[in-house]
């Protein structure tokens, strides 16, 4: 607690606060202790760094690190990293298509062309390239790693031990790529690999390049500039395997673990909405009805930054163009509907071909919306066309043309149904601008017109428009934060927000009611969607906490007006911790009974200046042993606070070391959270961890110390490299012993330690050193009035509780500059040096015969020997 609140000891909580914890950690039973150290894992110096949360369960700790325009991915401690091999793909660069096999069905085509691997898919046929990969007897049962650039995608992807499998990916099955890069781990076991591009999809897909990556660490390239990450931009959120992440900037990303080893970083591509309607100025008219189109403008309209926007174009009328080149096929259907003339439609059978092409007819299955089961109409042998006078009126059918197995003999044929009535929506990507009246398109879902319309819908997101800034999901569906609106997709479906759903299953763009200028900066789904911008949080209600959120319930509130700095908000349990818009300060959002809404309450309300006056520039939230929540700030130090409300703890911590941190991350282990950090130490960054508790409790490992490293020693070993030390001043920690300590600290000289010479199994600690120190609160308790403040006192002698401790390291006073050791014996009996105490109580000590309206308990507690305290317990006596 601050000075400020030094006087409230009528609250009772503060009566067992301090007025300093520095790398003295609270804990919620009510002890405290010197931090755990920080164990050196690899050299991430790459500029501005951000260290992303991954949520895994599979035994492994894994925490993907991004720099400028880069990621990379730890795993276990150390980089994901690919060994040399020979293995090679031939022509990987698309230079040319030699070494590659053209395995596409009926009428698609795989080919080269500017440099692109080019797979041109139709409806009824798939576009496939093949290439057999030849594997040394040596590289065979090594991790390779394939990386694949899609330009263009989604493209699916095959790596097996025979023609056609995917034995060899890392489920299993074939992997489908979008626009990005991707390095895929497999392990060959035989001579030969079998790789597999292809392209389903009426439209055309580009691959940049195909290659056996290098030896090395893992390096994929993203969008976010360094000082993107600076500024604190990016938001995402996890779900399965899959991280979400908006920055407001740059079109929305997908990063994507296959394996602890395979990675990737994508679009995030939504092929059905969130679609706004036109003004209706302006008409467009699609070229094709299905495949890479242009899109053209009666007047000027196109923007090179619309690049990526869907445009949904309502069209009456109803063609349908299909070309068969292999059987079984089924073509799209017309929707006939109507009375009498209205029901009329046309057919063509056209081409060069033997077989059979059928047109069927189905019913409406009671949706209205849907056809049911199909049955063979008419069959035809040869080409023709003819006008169908349809009878039924006012009955619903689908009609179309298909082939079943056998039907096509040879060649290919082209079917057409035209049918006046009725109309349809088709769905295109912009994929280029030429002109402001001409784009090209990639269609999504086919067109049934080439007429011009004024009706047609569009999205805002683009480099146009902008893109989302926060992102979250919350009650089954991703939403999406963008300026003052907030859109959330179908139940389930990430990926999907069409607007044809009905219902609470409808998708939602709604706005949240603020008035903020900068709109949604983050979002949190606690018991309610929380929205955070710069002026207020948002509360978004439904009738009930128990009731979803839909397009008609759907009731924002402002719960707080504190107003959100642009950093990511943390959620712990059903409450949510913010950073205040000055950046200074931090906020609880929690459940107001009375109200029943959430409210915010001031975290730093009895330390107002725990942030001495910095920004706070990244948070994280560790939850066990107790749930810590991290704050590191702009001058490198950090503070933490101990948070437990349902116990009445709320109890913050300084964090120093020697060097500036940068960054913090935490991520779910057993016992205890790991929580890694980016720290600028010797010149240069490092990612460290921070050492688990049990490890710091002496004995033969002991992991009190910063920036270490912790080695196995093997027999007869005196030299331990520590490069990240070079020049440095250590603590050297052995078989329980602490060879050096900060009375004699070990410089570090040309990268190295050295010992006299170990026995094999010897564990060895080297790190630097650091300081816990703790002061108690004004001792306004015990005077004869009620209060001792104002009155001069002492503290006559001192008890301590003590556990896993070490009394080497531990000095006691009344200030930091009156500081001595704890008592040298325990009874009659002299405490030998490097004793262990797993629990220690003594007869209490004197410490300070100076009196002072001040008197004060201080403690200093010095790495490398463990220091926990349970009970502290005086004698006071007032003047």
């Amino acid at each position: 607690m601050g000075e400020e609140a030094l006087a409230r000891l009528d609250l009772e909580r503060l009566q067992f606060a301090g007025a300093l914890y520095s790398n003295i950690l609270p804990r919620v039973v009510g002890s405290m202790t010197l931090r755990p150290g920080l164990e050196h894992v690899a050299d991430i110096d790459f500029g501005n760094v951000m260290l992303l949360e991954y949520a895994y369960s599979g035994g492994s700790t894994l925490v993907p690190v991004l720099s400028d325009e880069e990621m990379r991915v730890v795993v276990d401690d150390a980089l994901v990293s690919r060994t040399s091999v020979s293995t090679a793909v031939t022509n990987g660069d698309f230079a040319s298509f030699t070494g590659w096999t053209d395995a596409s069905t009926g009428s698609a085509d795989a080919s080269v062309s500017g440099g692109y691997l080019v797979l041109t898919g139709t409806s009824q046929d798939t576009a496939e390239a093949k290439q057999t990969l030849s594997v040394a007897t040596g590289d065979r049962n090594v991790e390779h790693g394939l990386r694949v650039v899609v330009a263009r995608g989604p493209v699916t992807l095959k790596l097996g031990t025979s023609s056609g499998a995917a034995d060899l990916l890392p489920a299993g099955v074939p992997v489908v790529l979008d626009d990005g890069d991707h390095s895929i781990a497999f392990t060959p076991t035989g001579a030969s690999v079998y790789l597999s591009l292809s392209n389903p999809a009426n439209r055309l897909i580009n691959v940049d390049s195909c290659k056996i990556e290098s030896s090395g660490t893992v390096v994929i390239p993203t969008p976010w500039t360094s000082d993107d990450l600076a500024g604190n931009i990016i938001r995402y959120k996890q779900d399965l395997d899959v991280v979400y992440a908006a920055s407001g900037i740059y079109q929305q990303r997908e990063i994507l673990r296959r394996s602890d080893t395979s990675w990737g970083v994508q679009r995030y591509k939504v092929d059905d909405g969130p679609f706004v309607v036109s003004d209706g100025s302006v008409s467009l008219a699609p070229s094709s009805y299905t495949g890479d189109i242009t899109l053209t403008a009666n007047k000027p309209y196109f923007d090179s930054r619309m690049i990526g926007r869907l445009f949904r174009v309502l069209q009456n009328g109803q063609t349908v163009v299909e070309t068969f080149a292999s059987d079984p096929a089924q073509g799209a259907y017309i929707r006939v509907s109507g009375v009498g003339s209205a029901r009329n439609y046309t057919y063509t059978v056209a081409g060069t071909w033997t077989g059979t092409v059928r047109l069927q007819v189905a019913y409406d299955d009671g949706s209205g919306n849907s056809p049911g089961s199909w049955s063979d109409t008419r069959t035809f042998t040869s080409n023709g066309s003819d006008t169908i006078k349809a009878s039924e009126d006012n009955v619903i059918k689908y009609v179309r043309f298909a082939l079943q197995t056998g039907d096509l003999t040879s060649g290919s044929v082209t079917v057409t149904l035209t049918y006046d009535g009725g109309s349809q929506e088709g769905i295109a990507r912009l994929t280029a601008v030429a002109s402001t009246t001409s784009a090209s398109a990639e269609v999504l879902s086919r067109f049934y017109a080439l007429t011009a319309s004024f009706e047609w819908d569009y999205t805002t997101w683009s480099d146009f428009d902008g893109w989302p800034a926060a992102v979250e999901t919350f009650g089954g569906r991703l939403y999406w934060g963008k300026g003052g609106l907030i859109y959330r997709s179908v139940p389930d479906a990430y990926k999907s927000f069409d607007d044809g759903q009905v219902g609470d299953s409808a998708p939602i763009v709604r706005g949240i009611g603020s008035n903020s200028q900068r709109g949604v900066l983050w979002l949190l789904g606690l018991q309610r969607l929380i929205a955070g911008t710069d002026a207020s949080e948002v509360s978004i209600k439904a009738s009930s906490f128990d009731d979803p959120l839909t397009a008609t319930a759907w009731f924002p509130v402002e719960c707080s007006t504190r107003g959100c700095a642009d950093i990511r908000s943390l959620k712990a349990d059903k409450d949510g911790i913010f950073v205040q818009t000055t950046k200074i300060g931090a906020f609880r959002l929690s459940i107001d009974q009375t109200s029943f809404d959430y409210t915010a309450s001031d975290l730093m309300a009895m330390h107002e200046k725990i942030c001495d006056g910095y920004d706070i520039v990244d948070l994280a939230i560790q939850r066990r042993p107790d749930t810590v929540v991290w704050f590191i700030l702009s001058n490198g130090e950090a503070r933490t606070l101990t948070y437990e409300p349902a116990e009445r703890v709320i109890g913050w911590s300084r964090i120093v070391t020697d060097g500036l941190i940068k960054r913090v991350a935490t991520g779910r282990g057993a016992g205890q959270d790991a929580v890694f950090f980016a720290v600028e130490r010797n010149g240069s960054l490092r990612l460290e961890k921070m050492a688990k508790l049990t490890e710091c409790r002496g004995g033969t490992t002991n992991c009190l110390a910063d920036g270490f490293t912790r080695f196995t020693a093997t027999a007869g070993q005196t030299t331990f490299s520590v490069p990240q030390l070079d020049g440095l001043s250590v603590t050297v920690w052995k078989n329980g012993v602490a060879l050096y300590d900060q009375s004699n600290l070990y410089t570090v000289a040309s990268s190295q330690v050295v010992l006299s010479a170990c026995s094999a199994g010897d564990t060895v600690i080297i790190g630097l050193p650091y300081t816990g120190q703790w002061q108690s609160t004004k001792l306004a308790y015990g005077g004869p009035a009620g209060t001792a403040l104002f009155r001069r006192k002492r503290v006559s002698q001192l008890g301590l509780y003590l556990v896993d401790t070490m009394l080497d390291g531990l000095r006691v006073g009344d200030d930091f500059s009156r500081l001595r050791k704890l008592t040298t014996t325990k009874g009659d009996k002299p405490i030998p040096a490097g004793t262990l105490y797993s629990a220690f109580d003594a007869d209490l000590m004197s410490v300070s015969s100076d009196w002072s309206t001040d008197s004060r308990i201080c403690l200093e507690a010095k790495a490398p020997y463990p220091f926990t305290a349970g009970a502290l317990v005086m004698d006071q006596v007032t003047n």
